[in-house]
């Protein structure tokens, strides 16, 4: 009986951890659902970044997000120069909340992945990209235009 209890929660812990370092991935379907997980931006807890170019995300991106893609020493930033800056910020806040948009999903896929291996798994991005986005918004979003902080 007490091998069945430490299978039994070797099993759970194990699907518990497989579970939390996917991260949460948002398709054309749950629109709303991601549109709720951006009410948490701005609330200490919670930081959203584009990933998608500077110029880009300067002419118009998902309001409360941050442009990612600066320029340092002449290049711009990678994506894994970006998620080891933000691992240095957050430390040990593994249960941070990350909000990610790009363009077709797959930067923020990598850029989750990078993260979910050092620990990081509250993460939460559109599949879609930012034109999907926007797309399926109509004419209810109004993008946040220009400079931004952090950018």
């Amino acid at each position: 009986m007490k091998n069945k209890l430490i299978i039994m929660l070797f099993v759970v812990l194990f699907l518990l951890s497989a579970c939390k370092s996917q991260g949460k991935i948002y398709k054309d379907e749950d629109i709303d659902d991601f549109d709720r997980i951006l009410n948490y931006i701005g609330n200490g807890n919670t930081k959203a970044y584009d990933l998608r170019s500077y110029n880009d995300c300067v002419a118009g991106r998902i309001p409360g997000f941050f442009c990612m893609r600066t320029i340092r020493s002449g290049k711009v930033r990678s994506l894994e120069e970006i998620a080891s800056d933000l691992m240095i910020l957050l430390g040990d806040k593994y249960n941070f909340r990350i909000i990610l948009i790009d363009y077709n999903g797959e930067d923020a896929r990598h850029f989750t992945e990078l993260m979910n291996n050092s620990g990081y798994y509250n993460i939460h991005y559109f599949a879609g990209g930012y034109n999907r986005y926007v797309e399926l918004k109509g004419n209810d979003f109004v993008p946040e235009i220009g400079e931004c902080n952090g950018c």
